[in-house]
């Protein structure tokens, strides 16, 4: 029996489920969300910020050997100096601590007991056992991460490097150890994984050394470490992995079933990098909850939860997070001040067109009991009426009085409908709310800022479209993906923007309003049986694919510390891919999805009802004609769709897309005007 058994720690008693290097990234993570408007703008990132601190150990090392000893340093002395470099301003004197004390959090979370050591421990008794390691947390740190791992009663005690400015390598920390517990060479007995450190240098001072080293757990932890040199091998990895468990969850489906579940895992990235970009974005924002719009907010809110399951990022806690039930029927009327043509600008600037049926279901109102009105000013309940806001006979409508009042009825009705569910659903004054949604210039979040001029509203879209409307003061919005208002980057990804909204969409009907029950304000839905079995037979497996894949990559997304701007660039490859080569199946789901057009036409809108041949080769000459061939080529925009469509002549799609390159060039040439 040895008289001392001494026990390297890491990849040894302790092993860990990513790169020792993440640990420190992690770090960074939390500073820079923490503290974000603290930090230099040359360090505002994890990755800067991790650079820096690498920089301060290697001051701090050859500080260390210029005075003798070995080149270690201990954990607090390097955030000092870290933060101190970092910061605009000296920083709060007790941060180095709290950084610490966070890291050594991340370290019990990311670590867990070796599965063998204690039978190899077994062979080597001795009378005292304690843990000696190179690394820069004291003996006082590295006791409690071991006890936490219920490793205390093994190794209640122990050395580390930092403590005393020696270590393994150098072969002096065996040395100071032999003086400390007064032991011999011969006494002493090491176990340790690295060649060098654990076994080479113990062994030329006449320690007995094991190489501790099961190839299992160390081909395991080489695959880990290699991983953090490199996202693209870990994406790769995480990517490979993902597809054999999405393959192996398909095979119980239908053939477009599992078509739309291997695609939605494929097409992953885009929306759970989405909702780490909304959780980020929640901490640096400082907001106090987090409302998911109605009706893709459902889905993204699903991938939010599958990828945040205990509320928490880098040590920092997300704000509360729910689904609030809107749309723009349900607030647009409840956020106008007057019942006006330019209140109805505000949505007539964007569909620039209205249908008369849906500008009274727009306000609330019967266009029934207005049919003597109607009659008088020439207008009739099925009229589309072409640039509605300086349309004479609608300009008439609202300066009737008759109109006007039961207008300004209605909106006071649901003004305070809307604000009562608000209210309701936690939203108050003084707060800063973040809202979510799929985009596309925030309209919805506009109402309800105008309705609650108290509070601030930040929004955050997958896209946002170039603004129309003025910004309420209480607003701000950005986006994670193409952001027309600050740059021409990836505006091509919008032409599939219909598309996108049908993949986020859910069975639970469009909010069309609010009713009053038991003292409570209750959303009412409409649902549409149609819609619903498009969801079913594709959009439901697509965002079950989406959610499996999330919870398969969340674990690797959390230890490998991996930002939403590292994921951006393969999100919006996955939106464009989508865009420019969509499977048969999405094609046709998308075509032959019903699309509501309340707003606008006032219609159900049948994407697959192609405007005839004799239409588009009239169009040059006819106005109508060309009228509705314009109107289709709006409406659907994404002309992949009709490249890739099946129920049509060649020479007919031919002709289609003639004309949907025709718009765009005369779009394109209209916008550089």
């Amino acid at each position: 029996m040895y008289k001392l058994r001494t026990v390297d720690i890491w990849d040894t008693l302790l092993r860990r489920n990513c790169h020792p290097e993440c640990i420190k990234l992690e770090t960074a993570r939390h500073l820079f969300l923490g503290w974000r408007d603290q930090i230099l703008p040359e360090y505002r990132d994890s990755w800067t910020l991790y650079d820096a601190r690498i920089k301060e150990e290697q001051a701090l090392a050859k500080l260390a050997s210029l005075k003798g000893k070995d080149n270690e340093y201990e954990i607090t002395d390097v955030l000092s100096r870290w933060t101190d470099t970092v910061f605009l301003d000296r920083a709060p004197a007790d941060l180095p601590l709290h950084l610490a004390e966070f890291e050594l959090s991340v370290e019990i979370d990311r670590s867990s007991v070796d599965s063998g050591i204690s039978f190899i421990l077994s062979y080597y008794k001795a009378e005292k056992t304690i843990y000696l390691s190179d690394f820069y947390m004291g003996s006082g740190m590295l006791t409690r991460l071991l006890s936490s791992k219920g490793l205390d009663t093994l190794v209640s005690e122990g050395i580390s490097s930092c403590d005393v400015g020696l270590n393994k390598r150098s072969g002096r920390l065996f040395k100071h150890v032999h003086s400390v517990y007064s032991v011999f060479p011969e006494q002493h007995v090491h176990i340790g994984d690295n060649e060098w450190s654990d076994v080479a240098s113990p062994r030329a001072l006449g320690i007995s050394a094991v190489h501790y080293l099961p190839e299992p757990a160390h081909t395991e932890r080489l695959t880990k470490e290699g991983l953090f040199s490199s996202r693209d091998a870990l994406f790769y990895h995480i990517n490979s992995q993902c597809s054999s468990t999405t393959k192996s969850a398909a095979q119980v489906l239908s053939k477009k079933q599992r078509t739309a579940l291997i695609l939605g895992s494929k097409a992953a990235p885009l929306f759970f990098g989405f909702a780490h970009w909304i959780a980020e974005q929640a901490i640096l924002q400082n907001l106090d909850k987090l409302y998911f719009f109605t009706r893709e907010g459902e889905f993204f809110y699903a991938v939010y939860r599958a990828l945040f399951p205990d509320g928490h990022l880098s040590g920092h806690k997300l704000p509360p997070a729910t689904v609030l039930a809107v749309s723009r029927l349900s607030t647009f009327a409840a956020s106008m001040r007057e019942p006006s043509i330019r209140e109805m600008s505000r949505i007539w600037d964007l569909f620039r067109v209205q249908s008369v049926s849906g500008l009274f279901s727009t306000l609330g109102l019967s266009v029934t009991e207005f049919s003597r009105i109607l009659e008088t000013l020439g207008i009739k309940r099925t009229d589309i009426i072409d640039d509605p806001k300086n349309n004479p006979k609608l300009n008439r409508l609202f300066m009737t009085p008759t109109f006007t009042d039961a207008v300004k009825r209605t909106l006071m009705r649901q003004a305070n409908l809307l604000q009562h569910y608000l209210i309701q659903s936690g939203i108050k004054s003084g707060d800063r709310i973040g809202i979510v949604d799929i985009g596309w210039r925030g309209t919805i979040q506009d109402n309800i800022a105008i309705l609650m001029p108290d509070t601030h509203f930040h929004g955050m879209y997958l896209g946002l479209r170039q603004f129309v409307n003025k910004q309420p003061n209480n607003t701000s919005k950005d986006a994670y993906g193409p952001n027309e208002n600050t740059s021409r980057e990836a505006i091509a990804l919008f032409t599939n923007f219909s598309a996108m909204e049908m993949l986020c969409n859910s069975p639970n009907g469009s909010v069309t309003g609010y009713t009053r029950k038991d003292g409570q304000t209750i959303p009412i839905r409409q649902i549409d049986c149609e819609e619903n079995s498009s969801h079913k037979e594709f959009i439901a497996p697509f965002q079950k694919g989406v959610i499996l894949a999330t919870k398969h990559w969340q674990p690797y997304l959390a230890s490998y510390v991996v930002s939403s701007h590292e994921l951006r660039d393969l999100a919006l490859n996955i939106w464009d891919t989508l865009r420019r080569t969509p499977s048969e199946d999405l094609v046709d789901v998308y075509l032959h999805t019903p699309q509501h057009d309340i707003f606008g036409y006032g219609e159900v809108f049948n994407r697959c009802r192609y405007p005839s041949l004799s239409t588009i080769l009239l169009s040059p000459f006819w106005a109508t004609r060309r009228r509705r061939l314009i109107n289709f080529i709006r409406r659907v925009q994404w002309d992949e769709a009709i490249k890739h469509a099946k129920d049509i002549h060649p020479i007919h799609r031919f002709l289609l897309l003639l004309s949907f390159r025709a718009a765009n060039i005369v779009k394109r040439a209209r916008f550089r005007i």
